[in-house]
Order: structure tokens, then sequence, then C-alpha cells
């Protein structure tokens, strides 16, 4: 008949997410919104938690106050916001929390004296409001805000510090290569030792915060493990790499740092002790 063909057009929409990838690029455009957005989801833990604190107390207090004013009745704005405990409820979140239009609702609690109602009433009422708003809206809210700041401040400097690391890092794999002189992805001693008259291992080592000194020092157990096992005494880039990067200056010290270090300290002085017996061993004969 007349009747045209129809093509399965729905698989081409899934084309469409291809236009996530230009977000994706907009975010490593900018790093300060990727910042942003890595704060978030770490401080995801604490809003949470203040919500679930401002919610309790929300519940608390439209309990105290749907109690003393359901029966109000003479009062329009009193009835419209806190005849029952869901309004109380949305009502104290509104004008408490929010804090939109909170005049307006304390002088419509205040006006309960002028119809006929105890003035201790409409004044304790207030002090309860006035209560709800110290804790949630200035307490809860403001020790909210501090948080967030204070987390996107620590994820900022996180990620500033592993962007300089990667920086660093392929600086650092360009410096071994250099050394690596037999192109045989091994560091030798004496390869490592012909740091010293690089400019450009001076340069990022300076980088890193790390002395070239005591670079060498550190890495002479690694060098000596060798020699005793009877293996040539060599390390591997990537060992090294990870060596130097645990001696750079802004790093923090670890349980793991401790442990490495006694073991180090234990293998020079066993190698120290038996240097000492041998050479008592040669005097005796």
């Amino acid at each position: 008949g007349g009747g045209g063909v129809s093509l399965q057009t729905g698989p081409l929409r899934l084309l469409r997410l291809l236009r996530l990838s230009r977000l994706v690029r907009l975010l490593r455009s900018l790093p300060e919104l990727l910042t942003l957005v890595n704060g978030m989801r770490a401080a995801s833990r604490a809003v949470t938690s203040a919500l679930m604190l401002i919610i309790g107390l929300n519940y608390v207090f439209a309990i105290i106050i749907n109690m003393f004013l359901s029966d109000v009745t003479e009062s329009e704005n009193i009835v419209a916001k806190f005849s029952t405990l869901g309004l109380s409820m949305w009502s104290l979140a509104l004008h408490g929390t929010f804090a939109d239009g909170i005049a307006d609702i304390m002088e419509d609690i205040r006006a309960l004296e002028t119809l006929g109602y105890d003035w201790v009433l409409g004044w304790s009422m207030i002090s309860v409001f006035f209560l709800y708003v110290l804790l949630t809206n200035i307490t809860v809210m403001n020790m909210l805000i501090g948080i967030v700041c204070e987390v996107v401040a620590e994820v900022k400097q996180r990620d500033e510090k592993n962007s300089a690391v990667d920086y660093l890092k392929r600086n650092l794999r360009e410096l071994l290569i250099e050394l690596d002189n037999d192109q045989n992805g091994q560091i030798s001693k004496e390869e490592l030792q012909s740091a010293r008259q690089m400019p450009m291992a001076k340069d990022v080592l300076k980088e890193l915060g790390v002395d070239l000194e005591d670079l060498l020092v550190l890495t002479e157990p690694l060098f000596e493990q060798d020699f005793d096992e009877g293996r040539e005494q060599e390390v591997t880039r990537e060992e090294l790499l990870n060596i130097i990067l645990d001696m750079r200056g802004d790093r923090d010290v670890r349980m793991e740092d401790i442990v490495r270090m006694r073991c180090d300290m234990r293998r020079y002085l066993s190698r120290q002790f038996q240097q000492l017996g041998g050479q008592y061993d040669g005097e005796g004969e």
C-alpha cells in the first residue's frame, strides 16, 4: 500500500549522550568547578547529618507549638499555620529555619493577647519559636556552612597537591631515564651517584624537597641487601621513584616509615656487628 517504512530512531537518541563528554571537558578545563563538586561530595555526610538534626528539632518543636496553639480558633493566621502537626512543621521550616517572614509570624503569636488569650501563652510560644530559630537557622546552618567551607578547602589543597605530585612524577621519570645509562630499566649505585653532576637532578629533587645526599644515604641499604644476596646492586626505576616520593618534604610521617626505619637500623647494626666481629677474629689470629 501507500504506507511508508518506519525507521527505528530510538537507538540514534543514544548519541545525545555524547553531549555529556562536553561536560567532562568543561570540568577538566575548570579545576575550580571540579574542586567544588568533589567538595560537595566529600561534605555529603556532614550535610546529611545536619539535615537530620534540623528535621529532628523541627519535629520536636512542632509538637510543642501545636500542643498549645491547636486550640486557637480566633486567629486565622495561627489556624493556617499551627492547626495540625504537619502545618506546624511546615511553618517552622519555612519561617524558622529559612527565616522567611519571621517577623510576621511572631507578630501573629504576640497578637493572641488582644484576642483574649493569656499573655503567658503568646510570649512563651514566642520564646519557643525564637529558641527554634536560634538552634536551627543560627547554630546548625552556620555550622554547616563552616563545615562545607573547611571540607572544600581540604579538597582543594589535596587536589593541588596531587596535581603537583603528578607533575613532579613526570619530571622525575624523565630524570630516571637520564640516569639509566644502559637503558635496562634498572638504576645502579654508580648511575645514582652520577646524579651529583646533573643539574637537572638537583632541580627536580629541589622541587620535591629532597636532598640528593640524603637520597644516596637512604638508598644505600637497598644496594647492600643486593650485595648480601649476591645480586647486582641495582634498583628498578619505579622502586627508586617511590623512594624519592616518600622522601618529599611536604609528606607526613606514617607508621610504615617508622617500621621501615626500624628495619634499616637493624640491618645496619647487624652489618656493623658482623664487621666488628670479623675485625676481632682477625686480631685474635
